[in-house]
């Protein structure tokens, strides 16, 4: 896979300036970020079910770091204050669910600076044996609830304390403490009925 870097000074004439090759780094970007000259990809392994990574350049393209992430990392973005760096791991099992990779988030700390980024884990552990809120869909066949839940999208308060991770699969969302880099809470979204009248889908 590759990142195409663009100028848009022009946006009637979008011009490719340069590609980065992530072959190194393992199969493609599913999602890239930028924030104050850095870089950020989420990286699949060629393997869809080990781990990703989170690689760092420059805005030349040049490569500064990367750090191990959970399986199969999807949207990534930076905290406002740009201290921290954010994945959601989605965990997607193979085909027949022999292998199923628990979902989590990476936060990783860049406070120190890109060089001397350190990443930590996110995980739901600690729901396994919870009692859930019976909208939350876990159904994958012989799952444990970490590893059905399949975290998406991240959202993060104006204060970089706290992030909001979409279990869409799973009507979900997960609430994380980005500094413990802990799910303090796993909310879900309820029921809508569209066979009601004003429910109608689009």
């Amino acid at each position: 896979g590759l990142i195409d870097v663009l100028d848009i000074s022009d946006p009637t004439n979008p011009t490719l300036l340069f590609s980065i090759d992530l072959s190194p780094y393992g199969n493609q970007a599913n999602s890239v970020d930028v924030h104050d000259g850095v870089v950020a990809a989420a990286v699949e392994d060629n393997d869809k079910q080990a781990p990703g990574k989170v690689v760092f350049f420059d805005t030349d393209g040049n490569f500064l770091n990367y750090v191990m992430a959970g399986a199969l990392p999807d949207m990534i973005t930076f905290t406002p204050d740009g201290m921290y760096v954010l994945t959601a791991n989605e965990g997607e099992p193979n085909d027949d669910y022999t292998v199923d990779p628990e979902g989590s988030v990476t936060v990783v700390d860049i406070s120190g600076g890109v060089a001397a980024a350190v990443a930590a884990t996110a995980d739901f552990h600690a729901f396994n044996s919870a009692v859930l809120d019976p909208s939350i869909r876990i159904f994958g066949p012989g799952s444990s609830v970490s590893q059905d839940l399949e975290p998406e999208y991240i959202t993060i308060s104006k204060d970089s304390k706290t992030a909001y991770v979409t279990c869409q699969e799973n009507n979900a969302i997960a609430v994380v403490d980005i500094a413990s880099a802990t799910v303090t809470e796993l909310v879900g979204l309820g029921h809508k009925d569209h066979s009601l009248s004003g429910n109608a889908l689009d």
